[in-house]
């Protein structure tokens, strides 16, 4: 790698670790009015130091290095746009806050053809909460009352065929990704328009969860994502004060455990027909498991390491207590 390459990356690196705190501080969940102004007064500083970096690296020739500085140029335009916002009114500030968040995800992912990794972002969305829980409600009602077995691996195929379908046209026509991405922008992360959504990785552990054929080991991985995984981002985002690892604190971990056992424990003693204490350590060993995975994703997601965490949590208490599966 060249010294302007080198120069280029580690300088790039160390805007989009900024930009990704200034983003987390605008996060809904936790802004404030009065710090609009300093707000500002940051983006004019990072877009400063942004220009000082396309001069320095202007002379860089390697297509991958043209194409970190054209995202580079794409943000400074996008940092001034932003701080003027700032400046100028609230409803101006929303209109050009999603096109920072781009931005920043377009760099992200400029860096990682550089194995350079930067936090994705996890903003704080409402709509994508309400359709992360319906849909996993959706999922537990067939499971309980419209699949068997043989029904919901063949489901969960289907599921998971049409998903990576997807993902694969998504990268061979870029229109596609625009017209899903837009349909499906209001409960989608940034990150998400760049690399493979969540729901992917959802349909993906769903056939893992079927293949066990098990109605219980079904049921309590489903029940914590579903309701442990939006409740502990609400939290953490709104209240988190102690730090943990990967941006998580210990208000939403303790969050995500508690929901997650009382969810798990509610399925596992009224749809799988557990005994409320036996329904309970599972669903607490379920929900242990998962808080962990989800704790510790940071490259993989959580729609994948969650499900599949609790799925190894329930059935190692299940067969320690020698709850038939």
């Amino acid at each position: 790698m060249s010294a302007a390459t080198t120069t280029l990356t580690v300088a790039s690196q160390e805007i989009a670790l900024e930009l990704h705190r200034l983003l987390k501080e605008m996060d809904p969940a936790r802004w404030r009015e009065t710090w609009r102004a300093a707000a500002a007064e940051r983006l004019e500083a990072l877009e400063a130091r942004v220009a000082e970096l396309l001069e320095a690296t202007r002379t860089a020739k390697s297509e991958k290095v043209a194409e970190l500085r054209a995202r580079l140029t794409e943000m400074r335009g996008v940092l001034a746009a932003h701080a003027a916002a700032a400046r100028s009114g609230a409803e101006a500030w929303k209109g050009v806050h999603r096109r920072l968040q781009h931005a920043y995800e377009s760099l992200a992912d400029g860096l990682r053809t550089y194995e350079v990794h930067v936090p994705a972002l996890r903003p704080t969305n409402y709509a994508r909460n309400l359709f992360h829980v319906a849909w996993g409600c959706v999922a537990l009602s067939l499971i309980l009352f419209v699949l068997d077995a043989r029904g919901l691996l063949w489901a969960s195929g289907a599921f998971v065929v049409y998903a990576w379908t997807m993902e694969a046209g998504r990268r061979i026509w870029p229109s596609m990704n625009e017209h899903l991405m837009k349909l499906y922008g209001r409960v989608a992360h940034p990150h998400e328009w760049n690399r493979v959504n969540s729901a992917t990785w959802y349909a993906t552990a769903l056939i893992v969860l079927a293949s066990t054929q098990s109605l219980l080991l079904c049921l309590v991985p489903v029940a914590v994502l579903t309701f442990a995984d939006p409740a502990a981002a609400l939290v953490g985002r709104r209240f988190g004060r102690t730090k943990l690892v990967n941006g998580r604190s210990l208000e939403g971990s303790s969050t995500f455990f508690v929901v997650g056992t009382i969810a798990a424990m509610l399925v596992a003693w009224l749809g799988a027909g557990l005994t409320p204490g036996l329904a309970l350590a599972v669903g607490a060993g379920g929900a242990l498991v998962g808080a962990v995975a989800e704790l510790y994703s940071r490259r993989i997601d959580d729609n994948l390491s969650v499900p599949l965490a609790s799925l190894a949590g329930a059935w190692a208490v299940a067969a320690l207590l020698g709850v038939a599966l």
